[in-house]
């Protein structure tokens, strides 16, 4: 088992377990599913990205229950355990663009006509380049789009999901005249 930490050196050392057992696999620091820098055991290790680039790193640890980190793509950098995928996404871009917290949320883009105003107004709306350095697009979740996705950002970045806010109820105080 390899001690080097970061996605790269992680996958790595998953791509050489090639005849190991589907549970060694399973307990063993990888890339996940779909992520940047994913490949299978039979893959062909990802080399290091030039610019910072949020992932996430998963293993099995018991029953069931699966670990996650945050990671970068570009150095030895991962995020603290999770519970959850989401949570570790959000790590590696606190990481990799610290000032994505502080985007606007925009509503999915709607298809056909509307889509190229949509599209304009969003990369206004964004630092100038954020796209072209893999940043995130923040979007409010709207199911079954709740759960981050790699790759779908123009540029290739993430679209981060942000549950809409509930409006609080108002609130009168009612005087009563004497």
């Amino acid at each position: 088992m390899s001690n080097d930490t970061g996605a790269i050196a992680r996958q790595r050392h998953f791509t050489t377990l090639r005849n190991a057992d589907r549970e060694v696999l399973r307990e063993t620091w990888s890339i996940g599913y779909g992520d940047p820098g994913f490949t299978t055991q039979f893959g062909a290790p990802p080399e290091p990205s030039h610019q910072h680039t949020a992932t996430s790193i998963s293993k099995l640890i018991a029953d069931a229950r699966w670990l996650h980190r945050g990671a970068c793509l570009a150095c030895p950098w991962e995020g603290p355990d999770r519970q959850r995928r989401d949570p570790a996404i959000e790590d590696a871009h606190d990481h990799t663009h610290p000032e994505w917290r502080n985007l606007p949320i925009f509503d999915r883009a709607r298809s056909g006509k509307g889509a190229k105003v949509w599209r304009l107004h969003v990369m206004a709306m964004y630092p100038r380049g954020w796209f072209e350095a893999g940043g995130p697009l923040r979007l409010y979740a709207e199911p079954p789009f709740d759960r981050h996705e790699a790759g779908a950002a123009p540029g290739g970045g993430y679209i981060l999901h942000t549950a809409r806010r509930k409006p609080q109820p108002l609130r009168a105080l009612q005087l009563t005249l004497e």
